[in-house]
């Protein structure tokens, strides 16, 4: 598990799914490891440069294989991409699922619940940054190249619906609309800092959760303040 700076561990809300390869022939595992070495140093680079600024010899490199097992993988940069963002994309559907399961937060505070989604929402976006800015800048000319992460970010609010609405003091119209627009401005101030990085806070920034959570309950109406 890797940490900023500041200490907000960028993988926590999304641990890696791996394939078990106890059955598989040793050539055949091999190979597997290989693939899952190059989709984590293309993680990794991606974090810190843009994906047009990072070759195919920097990944091979980084994990130590040569170019050509690279291209024994994948058939060229683009494929390779897209085999990472599905791996993203299906680790954050996974951990979706699984943080925010109604079953867990029926007891809990309203200001806790946004809290702790607000981090949910900062760690995952930090640990999978590279993945984002590459598909947001790729979406421009291919506009399908965001629609899996569009997928996502609706699971999050439809989940997030169900479980704020019930606990609002407003119309269940109205309540539904106050939360789809939460989290529209939490999805907003989150791209732009993976696009723009303009600040006053930065998604490494540890100020950046609880403000985040401050946003939404001040809009909401509820208690600002999460209970332990």
């Amino acid at each position: 598990m890797s940490t900023t700076p500041t200490g907000l561990a960028a993988s926590a809300s999304f641990p890696r799914i791996d394939t078990p390869s106890i059955l598989q022939p040793p050539r055949q595992r091999r190979a597997r490891e290989t693939e899952q070495a190059l989709l984590g140093a293309g993680r990794e680079l991606l974090a810190t440069r843009d994906f047009a600024a990072v070759s195919v010899a920097q990944i091979a490199a980084a994990c130590q294989v040569s170019v050509g097992a690279f291209y024994g993988r994948f058939r060229d940069k683009m494929a390779y991409f897209e085999a990472l963002r599905t791996l993203v994309m299906e680790e954050t559907s996974a951990s979706i699922d699984r943080y925010l399961a109604q079953e867990r937060w029926d007891d809990v505070p309203t200001g806790v619940l946004l809290d702790k989604t607000a981090r949910f929402m900062v760690l995952g976006t930090l640990a999978n940054r590279g993945v984002i800015r590459a598909s947001l800048r790729h979406a421009s000319t291919r506009p399908e190249e965001w629609l899996p992460h569009r997928q996502n970010g609706e699971a999050i609010v439809e989940r997030m619906v169900q479980l704020l609405v019930p606990r609002l003091s407003l119309p269940a119209d109205t309540a539904e609309l106050r939360v789809r627009f939460a989290m529209q401005a939490v999805f907003s101030v989150l791209v732009n800092a993976v696009l723009n990085d303009s600040g006053p806070l930065h998604l490494d920034d540890e100020r950046l959760v609880p403000e985040l959570s401050r946003m939404m309950a001040g809009y909401l109406g509820v208690s600002s303040e999460p209970q332990a």
